[in-house]
């Protein structure tokens, strides 16, 4: 095996290592990705089951539309924000429940500085249509909850889907109007920020581990394949001396075939001798000058 031949062997050990590597960090990558944006989403979810269970204290819809509530500052709404709202059948806002500030002030109303009693309607009808699958609202990602208004003082404990999961308290969910519902919506746009985060960074490391793991496999390639190396050295050498060798004797066996053919003169019996000895040299020769380019030598 040539030298280009051992380096080109080399690259591709290198290459298909580095390749079935960089395999494994992407899918061990992806799966811990996973794992971790499940987890924070669940806790959104979480979050939203709380605020839904809570006991539900809210303005009127007008007061809300006359701007004769306290909302945070400049109408700017963190992400986390939650709101939540009660409807009757016709899906009219009666009242709602006033969001809390949050620390991640990220998102602000496409269109109004202040959410309106129409935008919560807005929310009501794409959370009925989207049901517990995230969607999209005035710019933001969100996530909603319903359960039946009602008056009991233990509250009625559902899951994010809006199923009730303490069935002896449906009964107590009936209040002035069997038909109204809360619906609780938390902003989780901060979600999606985050799960933007994680891919960069999950693509930064399978990136920077590949390179690192291809340099090291580079080098240890080099260091198992240097017995191999020694050895094509070891028998390029032989073969250059041993041509070199056979080259002395050769040059001699022509010497005297030339020596002898100018003797002979006219003499033709021992011309086909002559013929013999030289085109036997000139096998040799061809002989030594392929060893030689075998060996590298040109």
């Amino acid at each position: 095996m040539k030298d280009h031949e051992l380096k080109r062997f080399r690259r591709r050990i290198v290459a298909a290592a580095a390749g079935a590597l960089t395999v494994c960090v992407a899918l061990c990558m992806a799966a811990l990705c996973y794992v971790v944006v499940d987890a924070n989403l669940s806790d959104y979810r979480a979050r939203l089951e709380d605020a839904s269970n809570a006991p539900f204290s809210g303005v009127s819809a007008d007061r809300l539309d006359a701007r004769e509530v306290t909302l945070p500052s400049g109408g700017i709404y963190p992400s986390e924000t939650v709101w939540r709202v009660l409807v009757n059948d016709a899906g009219e806002v009666l009242e709602v429940a006033l969001p809390a500030v949050g620390d991640q002030f990220t998102w602000t109303p496409d269109s109004e500085t202040t959410f309106t009693s129409k935008d919560l309607s807005e929310l009501v009808g794409l959370r009925d249509e989207k049901g517990s699958a995230p969607f999209e609202y005035a710019g933001c990602t969100w996530l909603g909850t319903w359960q039946p208004a009602g008056e009991s003082e233990d509250g009625i404990t559902v899951s994010p889907t809006g199923a009730i999961e303490d069935a002896g308290a449906a009964t107590d969910a009936a209040g002035p109007d069997a038909g109204d519902r809360v619906y609780t919506f938390i902003d989780i746009s901060y979600h999606y920020d985050y799960l933007r985060g994680i891919a960069f960074r999950c693509i930064a490391a399978t990136i920077v581990l590949s390179a690192a793991s291809a340099a090291v496999l580079w080098i240890a390639a080099g260091h198992l394949l240097r017995p191999v190396y020694a050895a094509r050295k070891r028998e390029q050498e032989f073969v250059i001396s041993a041509s070199h060798e056979l080259k002395t004797p050769l040059m001699a066996m022509m010497a005297n075939c030339d020596v002898l053919e100018a003797e002979a003169g006219g003499d033709g019996s021992l011309a086909p001798w002559i013929a013999n000895i030289r085109s036997a040299a000139d096998g040799m020769a061809d002989c030594v000058a392929t060893l030689l380019n075998a060996a590298g030598e040109r």
